[in-house]
C-alpha cells in the first residue's frame, strides 16, 4: 500500500505536467504573441519614501504585443521606459513602477479613475498626484535585439 502511494501520485503529476502541452495548450500557442491593433498603456510611479505619485497619460501604443490570457508582453520594458524618464525629469531615484494596460480605452481609463481614488483615500500621508503630459512622455514599443544563438 505503501509503494503504491508515490508511484500514483507521481502518475497524477506527470498528467499534470503532460495535459496542457496537448490539446487546449497548442491553440494557445498558436494564438499568443500576435500583434493587436492597439493596446493602451500608462504607468504609476512613485518612490516608497516618498508622498509623490507620478501618473503618466494613458497612451495607445499601436503594435503591442498581448501573450496568453492577455499579459503584456515585454511589460518589464514599459515600466523601465517611465520608470527612466521619471528620474531623469524629476530626480527622483527609487521608483517603484506599476504599469496597467487593456484592449479597450474605456477599461483602462476606468481603472485609471479607481487607482487615482484608491492612492488618495488608502495612502496614510496625503499624496501629491502629478501627471505626465502626453507630449512630455509616451509609452514606445521595445525594440528587442536577439542574438543569432537566441540569447539576449
Amino acid at each position: 500500500m505503501h509503494k503504491i502511494f508515490p508511484t500514483l501520485l507521481l502518475a497524477i503529476l506527470m498528467m499534470g505536467a503532460v495535459l496542457p502541452v496537448s490539446g487546449r495548450g497548442k491553440k494557445e500557442a498558436k494564438d499568443s504573441n500576435k500583434p493587436t491593433q492597439i493596446v493602451y498603456v500608462y504607468g504609476v510611479s512613485q518612490d516608497l519614501g516618498d508622498t509623490i505619485v507620478y501618473f503618466s497619460s494613458i497612451t495607445p501604443v499601436a503594435g503591442a504585443t498581448l501573450k496568453a490570457h492577455n499579459e503584456l508582453e515585454n511589460r518589464l520594458y514599459y515600466s523601465e521606459q517611465f520608470k527612466k524618464y521619471i528620474e531623469a525629469k524629476y530626480g527622483s531615484p527609487r521608483q517603484t513602477v506599476a504599469v496597467v494596460y487593456g484592449r479597450k480605452l474605456k477599461d483602462v481609463e476606468k481603472r485609471f479613475k479607481k487607482m487615482e481614488e484608491k492612492i488618495r483615500k488608502k495612502s496614510p500621508y496625503p499624496p501629491t498626484l502629478k501627471y505626465v503630459r502626453p507630449e512630455d512622455f509616451h509609452f514606445k514599443v521595445p525594440v528587442i535585439v536577439q542574438a543569432e544563438d537566441d540569447n539576449f
